[in-house]
């Protein structure tokens, strides 16, 4: 056995992943707001960074207002730190909207228990507690606590504080203010298997005509089985998608744009490189030579990044131009692989371009993703589906298509060959009840 010691050279490659590389993945994979806050964090930590902003008409605004009476010569704002927001109507959460209301139905001696109904509350709107847990809890009668309970249940949202999904629904029809009585023998008598009952047998067992149970089921769908749902959506901020590209179509071609909206333009700041050039050998000079290689990297990584977006854009619209013009039936196959080879990068490289990035085209907003499709022969899983919606829209409501109809029409009429399964499996995707369940509720 040689234990003895061997001087060799050996000569490989090896890719090392240093922190500017690094980062400069992580900003290719940034979508446009992403890339804004981490340039203003940049432009605060980097005096070599500036950015150019035209605040020309905040001035010319508060020259428009300063003149006039009451107004502080600070500005028509009267502080930076105010938003439209904040002149906004304050909307109360929902506890303070319960607890609003229980001083115009209860009396004084109610009081108690109403809060404690309105603290014991899901965050759908159900209470959680039985009454005789309250009436103990209080050292209140049973009887005395379900007085107040159907006080509170008249309460906006309808139907809050009810024990479970069912009773929510009957106080709902109950504040319709029309007749509901069908509707309600509905819920009280096959709510828990009215997906798996048929027109026929309701109409049968209620002595009811085919148009009136259908109009019952519309009331019933219509209301709000969690009763705080309804309030807690007008609550949310509307969330506004703001597109990274924007695909334009002007005189007869198609342009790519990035969305630079929301995006700091960065620059040198002169005056700080001014210092540089007067103080390279100093302490100061050094610290500023520094930040000023880091601000020159940093414009060049958005620049490639830049780069990379555009080119990855022209080939989408090259490769998806029927859709552009046509719509998502028309939409081909497309795989990370293809972009990559065309503009000569790495697939990993286009997949961290378009991940998390949404782009804006005549034919609305999609993610880039979506444009990246998987599908049969030359047909993406996309325009598949929008076929599929196309002909159930078509089909006569007392003879829908079954999945193996629908897959002989797409054979026969788009030449395109795919099994029952695959039909199914984009069916359910897209939340289409299968032909027996369509057949169950259209009148005969």
């Amino acid at each position: 056995m040689d234990l003895g010691m061997n001087l060799e050279l050996e000569q490989k490659q090896e890719l090392i992943m240093t922190p500017r590389l690094k980062m400069a993945i992580e900003l290719l994979q940034y979508n446009n707001q992403e890339l804004a806050e981490y340039l203003t964090n940049q432009l605060a930590e980097n005096p070599m960074l500036d950015q150019e902003e035209d605040q020309e008409w905040e001035t010319r605004l508060e020259d428009h207002y300063d003149g006039y009476p009451g107004q502080k010569s600070a500005g028509v704002s009267g502080g930076r730190g105010e938003s439209f927001e904040s002149f906004t109507a304050y909307q109360p959460k929902l506890l303070e909207h319960l607890e609003s209301q229980l001083c115009e139905v209860l009396a004084e001696e109610e009081m108690e228990v109403g809060c404690c109904i309105i603290n014991n509350l899901t965050e759908e709107g159900l209470l959680d507690i039985s009454l005789e847990e309250i009436a103990g809890q209080l050292q209140q009668k049973v009887s005395f606590v379900q007085q107040v309970l159907l006080k509170i249940q008249k309460l906006d949202p309808a139907g809050i504080a009810s024990r479970n999904v069912k009773e929510a629904l009957l106080i709902q029809l109950e504040s319709l203010g029309v007749e509901t009585n069908l509707a309600a023998r509905i819920i009280t008598g096959y709510w828990e298997k009215i997906e798996n009952i048929s027109l026929d047998q309701l109409c049968s067992e209620l002595g009811a005509e085919p148009q009136d149970i259908l109009t019952a089921m519309q009331q019933i769908k219509n209301l709000q089985p969690r009763p705080a749902e309804a309030y807690h959506s007008s609550q949310r901020k509307t969330h506004y998608l703001s597109p990274d590209m924007i695909i334009r179509k002007h005189q007869g071609q198609y342009r790519v744009e990035l969305n630079n909206s929301y995006q700091p333009t960065i620059h040198i700041n002169p005056r700080y490189y001014e210092m540089l050039r007067q103080n390279s050998s100093d302490e100061t000079g050094e610290y500023l030579q520094d930040k000023f290689k880091s601000a020159l990297w940093l414009i060049k990584a958005i620049e490639n990044r830049r780069m990379t977006l555009v080119k990855i854009g022209e080939v989408l619209v090259q490769k998806q131009r029927e859709f552009l013009e046509k719509g998502i039936r028309y939409l081909k196959p497309l795989s990370m692989r293809e972009v990559a080879e065309a503009i000569e990068m790495h697939e990993s490289t286009v997949s961290r371009a378009v991940r998390g990035k949404y782009i804006q085209t005549p034919c609305g907003l999609f993610t880039m993703k979506f444009l990246f499709a998987s599908g049969v022969g030359n047909v993406a899983s996309a325009s598949i589906k929008a076929l599929i919606v196309e002909y159930i829209s078509q089909e006569e409501s007392n003879s829908p298509l079954s999945d193996s109809s629908l897959a002989a029409l797409l054979e026969k009429n788009e030449g395109l060959s795919i099994s029952r399964r695959t039909i199914a499996k984009y069916r359910r995707s897209l939340n289409i009840p299968s032909s027996v369940q369509r057949k169950k509720w259209s009148p005969g």
